[in-house]
């Protein structure tokens, strides 16, 4: 049991990191909570069973297509409906408030809209794609290829997002608009361009993370939208808001606690992931990496 706990909680600890970066990453620099980040992460999904499934799109190749069509469209949202906000927003609560709204607008109209596509075409109703179908035994699990490649993948964009902030002058200015947003200012980093940034970014990570999700959840469909925002935003309660460190960890946590409920009973999971929500709030409220 022990040794399928850390396989598959390697495999899913990957994935909700992934998940949880680009809600962090969009949070911690512009202040607005995209609740609807899971509705954006499937519409990469369905992007991806379509591609794979009416016109036969190798899904590695689908990552890039996904990347660059909702980084477009996360320019293109925030230009036209967030910019306006955040200039007349006269303080982060008021800024807060107003883009949930419209986040909880987002996550209505993207679910709306893949129910319809996923309705004209039986097809995707399920998103899941047989992709890689042979096996490796890790530690005595037996785990598909297509998982592996996913989680390498997976890890691998964490990797490169760290170096870009840390080492890159838009990381630079990125992480001084989410800590310092008017000495970012007084130094002259133009703060709507940085959010426009975070906000494209964001959405590529969700684009990417929504291709692999096609690779690891065997029964993947629109319903799991709102459960991977709710894992994610556990993950960033667990290792705090703004930190990548902590977004990192906290997807592993989160990995290990899921699967080792679910070799007891799999319907608990979720009921589990809102008690550890419950508990950190309560107990270390900024998160284990949280300042």
């Amino acid at each position: 049991m022990w040794e399928r706990v850390l396989v598959w909680g390697t495999v899913d600890g990957a994935f909700y990191a992934l998940i949880a970066l680009g809600i962090n990453l969009q949070y911690g620099v512009t202040k607005i909570l995209n609740v609807a980040h899971g509705q954006f992460l499937l519409m990469g999904s369905l992007i991806t069973a379509a591609l794979f499934y009416m016109y036969g799109v190798n899904p590695l190749i689908s990552i890039i297509i996904n990347g660059i069509g909702l980084f477009l469209l996360g320019f293109l949202i925030y230009s036209l409906v967030f910019r306006k906000i955040v200039i007349e927003a006269k303080s982060p609560e008021e800024l807060e408030v107003r883009s949930l709204l419209i986040c909880f607008g987002f996550l209505f109209i993207v679910s709306q809209v893949m129910t319809i596509i996923s309705m004209l075409n039986i097809q995707l109703l399920s998103l899941s794609i047989r992709f890689l179908r042979g096996t490796i035994s890790v530690l005595g699990v037996n785990l598909e290829l297509s998982r592996i490649v996913a989680t390498f993948i997976a890890l691998v964009t964490s990797v490169i997002l760290y170096v870009m902030l840390r080492y890159t002058r838009i990381g630079l200015a990125l992480r001084a608009a989410a800590q310092e947003p008017t000495g970012a200012k007084i130094v002259g980093i133009n703060i709507s361009r940085v959010h426009l940034i975070s906000f494209s970014l964001s959405l590529l990570l969700a684009s990417f993370a929504g291709s692999l999700a096609c690779m690891i959840n065997p029964n993947l469909s629109a319903g799991y939208a709102s459960q991977y925002t709710f894992i994610a935003l556990t993950v960033i309660v667990i290792g705090g808001t703004g930190s990548f460190i902590g977004s990192l960890v906290g997807g592993f946590i989160m990995g290990y606690i899921i699967q080792l409920v679910m070799q007891f009973e799999s319907l608990l999971a979720m009921p589990v992931v809102y008690a550890f929500l419950i508990a950190m709030l309560i107990i270390r409220p900024k998160g284990l990496f949280g300042r």
